[in-house]
């Protein structure tokens, strides 16, 4: 009976973190569709963060040369 309890507590939580990620993912795609340029890179920057790579520290700076639009 134990086993079972157990069983059935981790397909649950993997079912949620299954439904947890591919919500958070469709989040982040409708944000890369309506961004700009620059604030692709900006997500995909502290995405990777997020994911484990990249550098830990603050959000990166904008390529120099190129202005970033102020959120509206």
């Amino acid at each position: 009976m134990m086993l079972t309890a157990v069983i059935v507590t981790a397909a649950v939580l993997g079912v949620a973190k299954v439904v947890r990620d591919w919500l958070i993912l469709r989040q982040v795609r409708a944000a890369m569709e309506a961004g700009t340029p620059e604030d692709r890179v900006r997500i995909g920057m502290r995405l990777a963060q997020a994911l484990g790579g990249g550098q830990p520290g603050p959000s990166p700076e904008p390529p120099a040369g190129e202005g970033v639009t102020p959120p509206r």
